[in-house]
C-alpha cells in the first residue's frame, strides 16, 4: 500500500489487517475487518482527529481546533476504501478524510486491553537485580531498551562494568530524559559529612524506605553510580513495595485498607528548607491498581487525625514495617565500582547496612529523575525498532 494518508500523531501504526467493508450512520463508522473483527468508530472521535492542516498541524500533530470548534451535530454522510487501503469518511460540515488503516485499526476499541503488570518479587525470587552489560548497553539501543524494560517490570535494574567516567551518570541519565532536580542539588554524592541534612550522608544503617515523600510527587527513579567501595559493610537493601501491598491485600485486608485511604505528613527536617507533602502509603488508581508507595519511617510528621484513626493508622503501618524489613523480602547486594543500579522510587524501597567509614574508600555519585520519562522512552524506542522494520 502506497501514498497513505499521515496520521494525528508520531507512531508507527503497523497495517496488520485492511478494512474489508463498511458501514455507516450520521453518528458513525463501522468497520469490518479482513480478519472479521469489527470497529466502531465515533463521528466526533473521527471528526477531531481528521488528518488535515485545518484540524492537526501537520507538524506538531497537535489539534488545532476546539470541542466546539466541530459543529454540534456534525454527521458522517459518506465513507469508502480507497485504493491504498486509507477509509475515506465524509462529513456534513464539508470535510473529507481519509484515515490510514493502521491508526483506525490500533485506536479502536477492542475491550480493554491488558495491562503489563510489574513483575513483584520477594527477595528469594530475585536475589540479584535484572543486570546488562554496560558498555554494550551504551552501543547497542536494543541492549539499553532491555535494561530500561527490566527497570520497569522490576523496580530495579543494574549496568555493570562502567567506566569510571566524570559526567557519566547524567549522560545515561539524559539519554532516558531530564534530570529531575531536589534540595541536594542537580547530582549528589553519599558521602559522610559534619553536619548532614539526611541520614543517608552518615556511615549509620538505613532503613528500607523511599527517598522524597516530602514532595506533592515523590521523585519516580534513582539511580545510583558507584565510582569506588573498598569499605567493610555498607550493602544495598532493596524491598519490592508492591509485592508487601499485594501481600497485605491478601493476608491483612484491614490493614492493607488503612494503608490505601489514611493520610499521613511528611517533612524533611532539615535546617535549610522545609519540604511537606501528605499522603497515603499505598496509592492506587480508579480500578485499585497499586500505582505508587509514599513509605519513609523517619521523615514522617505526627498523624493529626482522630485517635481511633490514629490507633488503626499505627497498626497497619507497623505491619507494612514489618515486612519492609522482613529478610524474605530483601534483596541485598554490593555495590561494585562501575555498577550503575537504576531504582523505581515510589516502588522499590532501598537501605543500607552501616559501614566502617575509615576502613576504605566510598564515592557513589546519585542522580533523579522520572517515572514517565522512562516510559516515554521505551514507547519512542519501540517506535523506531518498528519503523526499522516497515524500512
Amino acid at each position: 500500500m502506497t501514498d497513505l494518508p499521515w496520521t494525528p500523531d508520531f507512531e508507527v501504526w503497523p497495517i496488520d489487517h485492511h478494512a474489508a467493508r463498511l458501514q455507516h450512520s450520521a453518528e458513525a463508522l463501522e468497520v469490518i475487518w479482513s480478519d472479521g473483527r469489527t470497529s466502531q468508530h465515533h463521528v466526533l472521535l473521527l471528526r477531531e482527529n481528521s488528518p488535515d492542516p485545518a484540524t492537526i498541524h501537520p507538524k506538531a500533530r497537535e489539534m488545532r481546533i476546539s470541542p466546539t470548534g466541530i459543529e454540534a451535530e456534525v454527521a458522517i454522510t459518506g465513507a469508502g476504501i480507497l485504493e491504498s487501503g486509507a477509509v475515506d469518511v465524509r462529513f456534513s460540515d464539508g470535510t473529507t478524510s481519509a484515515y490510514h488503516p493502521g491508526w483506525l485499526r490500533g485506536t479502536a476499541w477492542f475491550g480493554a486491553p491488558d495491562p503489563i503488570p510489574p513483575i513483584l518479587w520477594r527477595g528469594a525470587d530475585l536475589t540479584e537485580p535484572p543486570t546488562f552489560d554496560g558498555p554494550q548497553a551504551l552501543e547497542d539501543p536494543r541492549v539499553f531498551l532491555r535494561w530500561l524494560e527490566a527497570l520497569r517490570d522490576y523496580g530495579v535494574a543494574r549496568l555493570r562494568g562502567l567506566p569510571q567516567q566524570d559526567g557519566l551518570l547524567e549522560e545515561i541519565v539524559t539519554r532516558i530524559g531530564p534530570v529531575r532536580e531536589s534540595n541536594f542539588g542537580r547530582q549528589y554524592v553519599l558521602e559522610i559529612k559534619d553536619d548532614p541534612d539526611s541520614q543517608a550522608f552518615t556511615p549509620d544503617r538505613l532503613l528500607q524506605h523511599i527517598d522524597m515523600p516530602t514532595r506533592e510527587t515523590p521523585h519516580g527513579l534513582q539511580f545510583l553510580y558507584i565510582r569506588a567501595n573498598t569499605t567493610t559493610g555498607g550493602e544495598g537493601i532493596y524491598v519490592d513495595a508492591y509485592r508487601i501491598a499485594e501481600d497485605m491485600r491478601e493476608d491483612e485486608p484491614e490493614h492493607y485498607q488503612s494503608l490505601v485511604t489514611d493520610v499521613w505528613d511528611y517533612s524533611n527536617r532539615a535546617r535549610r528548607s522545609d519540604y511537606r507533602a501528605r499522603g497515603p502509603v499505598v496509592e492506587t488508581d480508579a480500578n485499585g491498581t497499586i500505582t505508587g508507595v509514599r513509605y519513609n519511617t523517619f521523615l514522617r510528621a505526627p498523624l493529626r487525625a482522630p485517635l481511633e484513626v490514629q490507633a488503626r493508622a499505627y497498626r497497619a503501618y507497623r505491619a507494612f514495617c514489618a515486612r519492609a524489613q522482613d529478610p524474605r523480602y530483601e534483596m541485598t547486594i554490593r555495590y561494585e565500582p562501575g555498577d550503575l543500579l537504576a531504582f523505581d522510587n515510589r516502588r522499590a524501597l532501598h537501605g543500607r547496612a552501616g559501614y566502617d567509614a575509615k576502613g576504605g574508600t566510598r564515592f557513589i555519585e546519585g542522580i533523579y529523575a522520572d517515572r514517565d520519562d522512562l516510559h516515554s522512552c521505551i514507547r519512542t524506542a519501540h517506535r523506531r525498532i518498528r519503523a526499522e522494520a516497515q524500512s
